[in-house]
């Protein structure tokens, strides 16, 4: 009877410490609580970020771009000389575009404007071309222009700017004509390219301001010296008697300053004889001069301008 009392003593719990059981069970609770929270830690630490876009994936949706492009571009009407406006429109970029030729396979350009034998080394600046904004241009074809200009004269006139064209021109189509079915003969102010199988010339004459002038055959670079002679055009007109086409520009007009220098009669009277006009206003009597002695003259009146 004395062990009772002594057992159920040993049975109760210290008092102030918690059961085995209970501690046991608080344990793993936090255990599971930590795992748990290390899993969901790591798992949320090693999201895939978005994928890259494949080049594959790039290239359709370009392919996609530049056909809507085109689609948009379809309701310009084929090229018609007699309903397409060509000054009005844009130079657009496209890396497809070939040119028909390049300073190192043309032999007719100047040095000054061989860009790739003086050094350039990005070719970019070869692939822009004139889009109008109502037609589309077809593709320039040498054999063509040949075909057009067969017992025909087309004749460049101006500045070196004018010069530059000419000298183009002559690249795009001489490329098709044999050599010793072509000549090219250089002159001081005259220059004659000859398409001898088309009985065709592609020529130059350097006449910068149209009219006669001081700067003609000696240029004077300040433009304040410069004089021109806005009545008479027959100086340089005589060259192009006969001609069929006639290719203007007036470049060094814009390029002379606000006023220019203009004369009356003859450049013996020295600087004593010219008046100073607003350049718009000697341009449109230099206009009227040429329009008025070229359709004087009975060897100008079949010319195209």
């Amino acid at each position: 009877m004395s062990l009772a009392p002594s057992q159920s003593a040993a049975m109760k719990p210290s008092k102030g410490k918690l059961p085995i059981s209970v501690v046991t069970v608080i344990v793993c609770s936090f255990a599971f609580i930590a795992l748990l929270y290390t899993d969901t830690s790591r798992s949320l630490f090693k999201l895939k970020s978005c994928p890259r876009r494949s080049p594959v994936e790039k290239s359709k949706d370009r392919a996609a771009e530049d056909n809507l492009k085109n689609f948009q571009m379809d309701d310009r009407f084929e090229f018609d000389p007699e309903e397409c406006t060509v000054n009005t429109g844009k130079w657009m970029f496209n890396k497809t575009f070939k040119p028909l030729y390049t300073d190192r396979s043309c032999p007719y350009l100047d040095k000054q404007v061989s860009c790739v034998k003086n050094g350039r080394r990005d070719t970019d600046y070869r692939r822009w071309e004139w889009q109008p904004d109502d037609c589309t241009l077809p593709r320039f074809n040498p054999e063509l222009a040949l075909k057009k200009l067969r017992g025909k004269r087309l004749l460049f006139v101006g500045d070196s700017l004018q010069r530059g064209q000419w000298q183009s021109f002559v690249c795009l189509v001489e490329w098709i004509i044999p050599e010793d079915k072509k000549s090219m003969k250089q002159g001081h102010s005259h220059s004659v390219f000859r398409a001898k199988e088309y009985d065709a010339t592609i020529e130059f004459y350097w006449a910068p301001f149209l009219i006669e002038s001081n700067t003609d055959d000696h240029i004077i670079v300040d433009t304040k010296k410069r004089i021109l002679k806005v009545d008479s055009i027959d100086k340089h007109a005589k060259h192009w008697g006969g001609v069929d086409f006639l290719v203007f520009n007036t470049y060094v007009w814009w390029m002379s300053g606000l006023r220019l220098k203009t004369l009356w009669g003859s450049f013996a009277n020295g600087e004593e004889g010219y008046e100073e006009l607003d350049t718009p206003v000697a341009y449109k009597i230099e206009v009227k001069t040429g329009t008025t002695q070229k359709g004087s003259s009975a060897s100008m009146k079949r010319n195209r301008y």
